[in-house]
């Protein structure tokens, strides 16, 4: 039999389903694993299906990066105030809006109560918390810093929320445009157009070919809509699976580089991150090759991941960083220029933040400037879009007009 159960566990309240074989062993057993029952029944269909879905709320949500911003600065400022750890993993379990977090955290909390390093903990929720998050933790841990690098993680995910939220705001309008033709275009196609067939027939005139194009798209949508949306998923299958490989991982990465107005901003933002989190590492007392290490794991492009490991290889060879820097095709020589700067005057990490930061001007000017960047393609695709509905609704008016003369 299955009982639903509502209660308390270590102060937090807890709900679920449980097989047992009566109320009482369902009793015992919830009493075993320390829930305080407040109420116990037979469970409904009702009861399954809630508790079915959310399993696969958990399961299946995100963790926002703001959730995971805010955690961060809450863990920081704990931490600095002298809260031990699993009080603070407690706390913040019980504090986050995220169902995902929430069940993370928690256990965390249980693992590093069990004797597990506290980055060792995080490492196992890798779909939540990136190598860069778990690197940092651990420098953290070594370094007795561990508050210092929780608010440098915590600056490194605000900038990337403030790119992103950007970038979001700057790509608005052009997607209600779009979004606003297709909608039009999709309309006239399944009401409009079909009209003109059934009226055409009767005079026994001729379509015009825009005209024909048009039905030819609402019979093919009509009837073969399967079709459609097996082409669809097949594509996206087909595209994450050549995403996987590591060529298929590489060319992408490649194309997006060299794509025409948001490939010139994207690698701008690649090396602000890049020379950011290099100089946080350094500044936390790591080895420059070591730094190095991590963030070829943590740029998300394979091309950019390749430059920093052929600038580490030299580094180890025995080059200073700015060498390799300038012989690599992927940093602009003004990086490297800089990057002397740092290593002549003993300031490497102030001058790897001072690329970040002038970086972060060019990509705000770039997205500043997306908009326009993007107009004259978003023209193009909308007056293609107008003329073939255009020339398709009003020429068989036209012939209209002389068939009935």
């Amino acid at each position: 039999m299955k009982f639903a159960y509502q209660g308390t566990a270590e102060g937090k309240r807890v709900s679920g389903i449980i097989e047992a074989a009566s109320q009482d062993e369902a009793l015992l057993f919830l009493y075993d694993n320390g829930i305080e029952v407040e109420a116990l029944k037979q469970a409904s269909a009702f009861d399954e299906l809630s508790n079915i879905i959310n399993q696969l709320r958990v399961k299946f949500s995100r963790v926002k990066l703001e959730d995971l911003i805010v955690f961060t600065r809450q863990f920081a400022t704990l931490f600095d105030a002298g809260v031990p750890i699993s009080t603070i993993l407690e706390r913040l379990s019980e504090q986050t809006v995220s169902f995902k977090l929430k069940g993370i955290v928690e256990q965390i909390k249980k693992d590093v109560d069990g004797g597990m390093s506290l980055s060792e903990a995080f490492a196992i929720h890798k779909s939540v918390f990136s190598p860069l998050y778990i690197n940092m933790l651990r420098v953290g841990e070594e370094s007795g810093t561990l508050d210092v690098v929780l608010e440098r993680l915590a600056t490194i995910l605000e900038t990337e929320l403030k790119t992103r939220n950007r970038i979001k705001t700057a790509t608005r309008y052009p997607k209600i445009v779009v979004t606003a033709i297709v909608v039009a275009f999709t309309i006239i196609i399944t009401f409009v157009i079909p009209k003109f067939v059934g009226l055409f027939q009767r005079f026994n005139a001729k379509l015009p070919l825009p005209t024909r194009i048009l039905i030819w798209i609402n019979y093919f949508a009509h009837h073969y809509w399967w079709l459609v949306l097996m082409l669809i998923a097949g594509g996206i299958f087909a595209f994450k699976r050549y995403k996987m490989t590591e060529t298929g991982k590489r060319k992408i990465d490649e194309l997006i580089l060299k794509a025409p107005i948001i490939g010139k901003l994207v690698h701008k933002i690649y090396i602000s991150r890049m020379m950011r989190i290099l100089g946080l590492l350094y500044k936390s007392g790591l080895a420059i090759t070591t730094a190095l290490s991590i963030v070829a794991e943590v740029t998300g492009n394979e091309i950019a991941r390749g430059a920093v490991l052929a600038i580490r290889s030299d580094v180890e060879s025995g080059a200073t960083i700015s060498r390799p820097i300038k012989n690599s095709e992927f940093f602009p020589d003004i990086v490297s220029d800089m990057v002397a700067v740092g290593e002549e005057t003993g300031r490497l990490d102030e001058m790897m933040f001072k690329v970040a930061d002038y970086f972060d001007e060019e990509i705000e000017y770039a997205i500043a400037n997306l908009s326009t960047a993007l107009e004259p393609i978003l023209l193009v695709f909308i007056a293609g879009m107008v003329l073939l509905l255009a020339l398709g609704v009003f020429l068989p008016m036209w012939g209209m007009v002389k068939v009935v003369h």
